[in-house]
């Protein structure tokens, strides 16, 4: 795995102007008047070490982007103040180390109080009870669903940067991520990405809004089908990322009643994914 050249795409869109980025791309990607992004939070690249993954057998895990919750412990020091000052530092020296607190940051995510469980820790178990560990007897949830995130899972966004609600238009986002510089950095980063982790697949959280970005973006028309109903329906086809070619999984979003919530509903989206894949 070349983790030099996932780290030198990440940094051309961590050393942008975020500011201006958001402030030109909010009314753009928005359904209405505004996608309700952020200009005060740094783009968020990826979470987790790619260079823990073994490529082949990973899984790669896209949600529409991150939250912005200003009020979560943690948050103004982790996603604002260390990125803030790693650009700060970048734009005086010129020198690519000034990222090293940004990048340890995010590598060391699971393992850290930057962690938001309320997001990570369901998904982390369902993945691990369909492809690797379940919780152990006794064992706290969010143990397990660290150890299969950080070990297991290449986590990103469609887009990177935070906003208060999911008012983004597929389509839009679509255009832009051809034609804007900030959301063609961050597509180079998940190109590279994906070809050097070759995750197995590519499992999307949510059907409407990220779903629908990830099957314009990179799915091959012509390979997609619904399976299943109600909390357990999925959709399945397959995505070409850079020259990474890999089968996409689609399933509700898991924290809302609609999506599969429990154990039992995400094991039957699980089973019917492998069938179709089979």
């Amino acid at each position: 795995m070349d983790s030099e050249r996932i780290q030198r795409a990440a940094i051309a869109l961590m050393a942008r102007d975020h500011a201006d980025d958001v402030r030109r791309l909010d009314p753009i990607l928005g359904r209405g008047e505004s996608a309700t992004l952020s200009p005060l939070v740094p783009p968020n690249p990826f979470v987790g070490d790619p260079t823990r993954l073994i490529p082949g057998e990973c899984v790669a895990l896209i949600g529409i982007n991150p939250k912005l919750d200003l009020d979560r412990k943690g948050f103004q020091q982790f996603e604002i103040d260390i990125p803030t000052a790693c650009q700060a530092s970048y734009a005086r020296s010129g020198d690519a180390e000034a990222f090293s607190p940004w990048f340890e940051k995010l590598h060391n995510y699971y393992d850290s109080d930057a962690y938001y469980g309320r997001y990570f820790t369901r998904l982390g178990n369902h993945i691990g009870s369909a492809w690797f560990t379940s919780p152990g007897e006794g064992e706290p949830a969010n143990v397990n669903a660290r150890r299969v995130l950080r070990d297991h899972v290449l986590k990103l966004d469609a887009i990177p940067y935070y906003s208060t609600s999911d008012e983004m238009d597929p389509e839009r986002v679509i255009k832009a991520m051809h034609g804007d510089e900030a959301l063609g950095a961050h597509r180079k980063l998940m190109e590279a990405m994906f070809e050097e982790c070759r995750p197995r697949h590519l499992q999307v959280n949510g059907k409407t809004t990220a779903g629908s970005m990830m099957k314009a973006l990179f799915g091959e028309r012509g390979t997609f089908e619904n399976i299943g109903r109600g909390p357990s329906s999925i959709e399945v086809g397959w995505a070409e990322i850079g020259s990474h070619r890999l089968p996409l999984f689609i399933h509700g979003f898991t924290n809302v009643s609609s999506g599969p919530q429990s154990r039992q509903a995400f094991l039957e989206c699980a089973a019917q994914f492998e069938a179709w894949l089979d």
